[in-house]
């Protein structure tokens, strides 16, 4: 049976010192070998260390594996803060997000670490958990975490900022992530990249951003239309009835003041 583990919080990969050989070693060997192929003495081989001093880092195979992707997730995030990004800018911080996410996931070391999981996952079920939350749930709470904020400066209306967020993720990678995955193209460059994460911000911010800015002029919409009167001619008739008396006299009056 397949051991639980806890999931990796961002940040919890150790960075430095053996924890940092070890990292590079185990990255190494999973590339060149795959998941299951791998033991952690194997591991210690390459990392030059004790299989004691891995395991007073990493409490097992999984728990490392998840800590390669974490690193290799944060070498690409790190360099700005989701909360660096101006929630009145969607669609250039959208691009920024859309482009780091293609640059990660369409990295060489990426579409070969996501191969290994789905060859692996059937024999070693606790490793597709390892690979969401060291990888992928991390690239969405970024995600999302803009998109509340944006929420919150009123440049978008989302009920739910977490399946907008995935909805996002969706539209980035297309197709140009299962192109590389199934080795139909060769590796994109900056500009296919740059393009790919335009046209998904592109459709993101047409259905979001438009329900924002229809929200906004709502109220001013139904303002104008309670202020706005009937032509003279159409005036709505009296709820009261008509006293034939006074209709009479109003029409003797209005003949009498005619020359």
């Amino acid at each position: 049976m397949a051991s639980m583990i806890e999931p990796i919080e961002p940040g919890a990969a150790p960075i430095g010192g053996k924890a940092e050989t070890i990292l590079t070693a185990a990255e190494r060997a999973f590339l060149a070998k795959g998941y299951g192929a791998v033991s952690m003495d194997l591991i210690a081989r390459e990392a030059g260390v004790s299989k004691a001093t891995v395991y007073a880092h990493f409490a097992g195979k999984e728990e490392l594996f998840g800590a390669v992707i974490g690193r290799g997730c944060e070498s690409y995030f790190a360099r700005f803060s989701a909360g660096e990004l101006d929630p009145r800018d969607v669609r250039g911080s959208l691009a920024v997000l859309g482009r780091r996410f293609l640059d990660l996931v369409l990295s060489p070391d990426a579409i070969a670490l996501h191969r290994i999981i789905v060859a692996e996952v059937t024999r070693f079920p606790a490793l597709g958990q390892v690979f969401w939350q060291a990888g992928p749930e991390r690239e969405r709470v970024q995600i999302e975490g803009f998109l509340k904020s944006a929420v919150a400066a009123g440049t978008l209306r989302l009920d739910d900022p977490r399946r907008a967020a995935e909805q996002f993720v969706s539209l980035v990678k297309g197709d140009i992530h299962l192109r590389q995955l199934l080795r139909l193209d060769r590796e994109p460059d900056h500009r296919q990249i740059a393009n790919a994460a335009a046209a998904a911000v592109d459709t993101f911010v047409r259905a979001f951003a438009g329900a924002a800015a229809a929200a906004a002029s709502e109220p001013s919409r139904l303002a104008a239309t309670a202020g706005r009167r009937a032509p003279a001619d159409r005036q709505p008739s009296s709820p009261f009835p008509t006293n034939p008396s006074t209709t009479a006299s109003a029409v003797a009056a209005r003949s009498r003041r005619r020359p």
